[in-house]
């Protein structure tokens, strides 16, 4: 069975940079969300683990036949996360260029509980926790742009279509007239180290922190 089910998604969303190789860089995000809060729990067995893991260390082609073509070094793994009660989500890892790699959590947006699947809606007011969520990943993480919105993660404020992976992918070309929080993104975080937002209106800076957020 899919582990997440219906939609529409909320997506929590944020850019690392890969400086070293993958496995190391995915077993230091395993080892990173254990400290984090919420809690962050795996939902696999030790065997499917191994699997998501060989996924985003060794890739597979878009075409195995052809040995020229395009590589992905991406995975999905199931957690729970104990957001206001203990919630199905998906840790999504993806590299998008050669040093960018976008990691999202997905979890189930409706506003109504879909206990068919087990999956506990999000009211409105429940919002502000996930909003948390992300200020608490930027803690550990230290990342360097994370968004929150539905159906639409950080890749989004590319300035690019190209599909990934592809260079266009790189800070140099992040749209920053799309830091605005509207329908899309309910909220954006800028690490000031990596982007510079002070031409922005609407936003406010707690430490390396740039903030862009709507009022919910």
């Amino acid at each position: 069975m899919t582990w997440l089910q219906g939609g529409p998604f909320l997506e929590i969303s944020f850019l690392l940079m890969l400086d070293s190789d993958r496995k190391s860089f995915l077993d230091f995000i395993l080892t990173k969300l254990k400290t984090v809060k919420p809690t962050v729990e795996l939902a696999t067995t030790i065997t499917e683990l191994k699997e998501k893991i060989s996924e985003f260390t060794i890739g597979y082609a878009d075409d195995d036949k052809d040995p020229n073509s395009k590589f992905y070094y991406q995975t999905q793994i199931p957690v729970y996360v104990d957001t206001d009660g203990k919630r199905k989500s998906i840790l999504s890892l993806r590299q998008i260029s050669n040093k960018l790699i976008a990691v999202d959590f997905w979890f189930f947006g409706s506003e109504w509980d879909a206990p068919e699947w087990n999956q506990k809606g999000i009211t409105e007011k429940q919002l502000p926790i996930f909003k948390d969520f992300l200020n608490n990943l930027f803690d550990t993480f230290d990342f360097i742009l994370g968004t929150m919105g539905y159906e639409n993660s950080v890749t989004q404020l590319f300035d690019t279509n190209e599909p990934w992976p592809n260079d266009t992918y790189s800070l140099d070309n992040i749209n920053k007239q799309s830091f605005q929080v509207d329908h899309y993104f309910a909220l954006i975080v800028a690490n000031k180290k990596y982007i510079d937002l002070h031409d922005n209106d609407g936003g406010k800076i707690i430490g390396q922190r740039q903030i862009f957020e709507t009022e919910k």
